[in-house]
């Protein structure tokens, strides 16, 4: 495993690590564990940190 940490990686953890943590957080003060407006927020961070993960660490062009 030879990537390096560069702002990309560090943005898109930080997304997914938003994503999970505003889930969490919410649901265990409210209490609305199948909220689907939570859900969506929560998939968008989710789904941004993945992408973002997958583009960052994508092997470069050369040319």
């Amino acid at each position: 495993m030879n990537e390096k940490i560069n702002a990309g990686v560090i943005v898109s953890v930080l997304s997914i690590a938003a994503g999970l943590i505003f889930y969490i957080g919410w649901n265990a003060k409210y209490g609305a564990w199948t909220d689907v407006g939570i859900y969506s927020i929560t998939a968008i961070f989710v789904a941004f940190g993945i992408g973002g993960y997958l583009l960052s660490t994508a092997p470069k062009k050369e040319g």
